[in-house]
């Protein structure tokens, strides 16, 4: 606990140190921790949304394969998941690797950080049309929940036939949460989903032209 309380107390400070010291809004020294945050943490988030990316064009081949299983298997799901996993380790697709559950953690422990830090700060400051950001703020979390669910389905390992509520509950967790804590939090989770949203438009568009090379 003495490391997590650091880390917190680590969070506090910087934060404190961009209003004090170089002068710049709360809100402000909100957005540039967090963007500094994810900037130490992209490269292996870059390495996870890639992952997702190759298994989505490998299950994508071997789609047939899986729909056979289904139809074979229809009345049998527990034969389905046996089958579906025998399949994917056949052909070495990996839900979840190294890569990708490091990212998880790292993000979460940011997370989380950022979550208990913002709470610790006594903020009076308004930014934008927010009046206060020690107070919520609906429209902020109607944004945020919104900025949430474009980032979600423009992950490039998100598959066209993913049912649209494993993208919509997220948001509305994320807009629930956010109108009943401090709007600083929601700055945050905001400057977070939109990097990961610009992330995702990069990748995609990278990825769209390594299709095209290689089918030239």
């Amino acid at each position: 606990m003495d490391i997590w309380n650091f880390f917190i107390s680590f969070i506090v400070q910087s934060i404190q140190f961009f209003t004090y010291e170089i002068g710049v809004g709360e809100a402000l020294a909100i957005i540039l921790f967090t963007l500094i945050g994810r900037l130490i943490l992209m490269p292996i988030n870059l390495l996870a949304m890639a992952n997702m990316y190759r298994n989505k064009k490998a299950i994508s081949a071997i789609k047939p394969e899986l729909d056979k299983i289904k139809a074979i298997n229809k009345d049998k799901p527990s034969e389905i998941a046996k089958s579906t996993m025998a399949l994917y380790k056949k052909h070495h697709i990996k839900i979840l690797d190294k890569n990708s559950a490091i990212n998880i953690a790292s993000q979460s422990i940011f997370g989380f950080g950022m979550f208990q830090a913002v709470q610790q700060i006594v903020f009076n400051s308004k930014f934008a049309w927010i009046a206060n950001i020690a107070k919520p703020d609906i429209a902020l979390a109607l944004l945020v929940g919104a900025i949430t669910y474009l980032s979600m389905i423009m992950m490039p390992g998100s598959a066209e036939q993913t049912n649209t509520l494993l993208f919509v509950i997220p948001a509305i967790i994320c807009i629930i949460t956010l109108i009943n804590f401090p709007s600083a939090i929601g700055l945050y989770w905001a400057t977070s989903s939109v990097t990961s949203l610009l992330q995702s438009l990069v990748l995609n568009k990278y990825f769209h032209r390594q299709e095209i090379h290689n089918a030239s």
